[in-house]
């Protein structure tokens, strides 16, 4: 399972570190944060220093939609190089195939001249359900995707979009005869760049989403297609242990869960408390809460290098520059550990690291900060059984 960092606004030094170091594979640029000259030069400057950096271009096509009714907060991508390819469309539009397939082709077309390790073709969001207009209007991105990827004679992988809501997942016929029909392709792309969105931490920690994005994996995976899965934060190790290819996640909590937020117009507000995260928790805890536990309570350390970030001499307080390689290197840990190659093997650690988790959150001897809490541990247990249940399989008993 490899890692990627999902760019944002003033990350291009953090992401070129985080390569040399190696506690990153690769990443994903965002047209939004970042301007096309400068995207151009970040490439070439990657590609002279590490050559099997996977570096990926997400061309955020979702957000025409968006841009078609007004007040949208497109940033970088409503200027310059990119209105070779982005405009905003109105549904209506993208129903009529040949308006589709001309926009698979700028986006492909505006790709094809940099120099990334695969291209993503466009897609739109699929809001609310799988028996939609948006659900057929996303399937016919992916059928054409191919074809127009051939006509520019570009040997290079194509990962398709695949932006889905997660009140969409909850219907679990309608996402498995869904995902019947991307497997039936015939000539379809060679993965998926999967975005699951949700508004707020319990949207995402929750049994029904967990379950499905992780069927999207396997089944995906077992039918011969790779799945990268943008802004997949502590969920990349558990699609890994599915079948995912790589996760991804970024520094700021809009670069670590997928939302058409992003996009929308947002007042101001104070910048969120630095956190640590404790691969025995699976959870981010304040550097508050991490100076009042670390002598008494040392196992919530991860005993790697990033650790020294977080200084017991001035508070344990990060510089906020650097707290995202803490983050980085710890998902990479619990990526080796639970995601191998074997499935049922998989499971079963990703069971075992939960009842671990369990027992240390009890024995912790102060209150924590909801966001620092247990609560998201109850929901990856009952994610895991269902999704076991969903795709047949039987769970290892200890």
């Amino acid at each position: 399972m490899k890692l990627l960092a999902q760019h944002g606004a003033l990350g291009g030094e953090r992401v070129e570190e985080a390569l040399k170091s190696n506690i990153i594979d690769g990443v994903i640029f965002g047209p939004k944060d970042i301007t096309a000259d400068n995207l151009s030069a970040c490439l070439t400057r990657i590609r002279k220093t590490d050559k099997d950096a996977d570096l990926l271009f997400d061309p955020q096509f979702y957000a025409a939609t968006l841009a078609a009714k007004g007040e949208c907060k497109l940033g970088k991508l409503g200027e310059g190089d990119y209105d070779s390819y982005f405009r905003p469309r109105m549904r209506s539009q993208l129903e009529r195939e040949p308006a589709l397939i001309d926009d698979i082709s700028r986006v492909l077309k505006f790709q094809s001249k940099l120099q990334l390790t695969a291209l993503i073709s466009p897609n739109i969001f699929i809001p609310r359900s799988f028996d939609s207009i948006e659900a057929v209007i996303s399937k016919n991105f992916i059928r054409n995707a191919r074809a127009q990827m051939s006509k520019l004679g570009d040997k290079r992988p194509l990962y398709s979009t695949l932006a889905i809501s997660r009140d969409a997942l909850n219907d679990k016929q309608e996402l498995q005869e869904f995902l019947n029909e991307l497997t039936a392709l015939d000539d379809g792309p060679d993965g998926y760049y999967l975005l699951i969105g949700g508004s707020s931490r319990s949207e995402i920690f929750h049994a029904d989403t967990i379950a499905a994005w992780m069927l999207i994996n396997h089944s995906l995976n077992i039918n011969g297609y790779k799945v990268i899965n943008g802004y997949s934060d502590l969920m990349t190790p558990f699609l890994g242990a599915v079948g995912g290819a790589a996760g991804a996640t970024g520094w700021f909590g809009n670069l670590r869960s997928f939302s058409l937020g992003r996009f929308l117009p947002a007042g101001g507000g104070r910048l969120p408390i630095p956190r640590y995260l404790s691969r025995r928790l699976i959870n981010r805890i304040t550097f508050t809460e991490l100076d009042a536990l670390r002598e008494q309570f040392p196992k919530i350390l991860n005993g790697l290098n990033t650790d020294e970030l977080y200084d017991p001499e001035v508070g344990s307080e990060p510089s906020r520059s650097m707290e995202v390689f803490q983050s980085w290197q710890t998902i990479q840990s619990l990526n080796e550990r639970l995601a191998s190659s074997d499935l049922k093997t998989n499971l079963k650690k990703c069971l075992q690291a939960i009842s671990r988790v369990r027992d240390l959150y009890a024995a912790i001897p102060i209150a924590l900060d909801v966001k620092s809490n247990e609560e998201h541990i109850d929901a990856l247990q009952e994610g895991i059984e269902l999704f076991a249940e969903l795709a047949e399989i039987k769970l290892p008993v200890d």
